[in-house]
């Protein structure tokens, strides 16, 4: 004799696989919704090196990093940065720094969420000798 649990259970896998078939048709049918861009990117050489980059994003960034790499893993740097970002007919600016070891891969506060676009600046130093520095600029949209 069959149960009414094993009849539920048929009912309810029967009644969502079209629904899954709908989502997934769905979701293969519309573009990626992220992409990942390199901004901007520099590379500078010398005991104490500094480098300096920046640039504007493309419409609605969502998240914006710095990216800090050297000669060695694990050598400290000192960064600071700039974001300046539209919303409408509005602008707001946002700075910081930070002392850490590379390689360094940090989230940049934005003073909007969403905002049209942003003019991104970064800047690194080494800070304890090394010989080579790259620091590069990534945003999501």
């Amino acid at each position: 004799m069959i149960s009414f649990r094993a009849i539920s259970a048929a009912a309810i896998a029967v009644s969502t696989v079209p629904l899954i078939m709908l989502t997934a048709g769905a979701a293969s049918a519309s573009p990626a919704a992220s992409h990942d861009y390199r901004l901007s990117r520099c590379t500078a050489r010398g005991q104490y090196a500094t480098c300096v980059t920046g640039g504007t994003t493309k419409n609605d960034p969502t998240s914006i990093h710095v990216h800090v790499k050297s000669s060695k893993a694990g050598e400290q740097v000192y960064v600071a940065w700039d974001v300046t970002c539209a919303k409408g007919s509005g602008a707001g600016s946002k700075s910081g720094s930070f002392t850490a070891n590379t390689v360094v891969n940090r989230k940049i506060k934005m003073p909007y969420t969403r905002p049209d676009y942003c003019i991104v600046s970064a800047d690194a130093q080494l800070q304890k000798g090394g010989s080579w520095i790259e620091v590069y600029i990534s945003y999501w949209t």
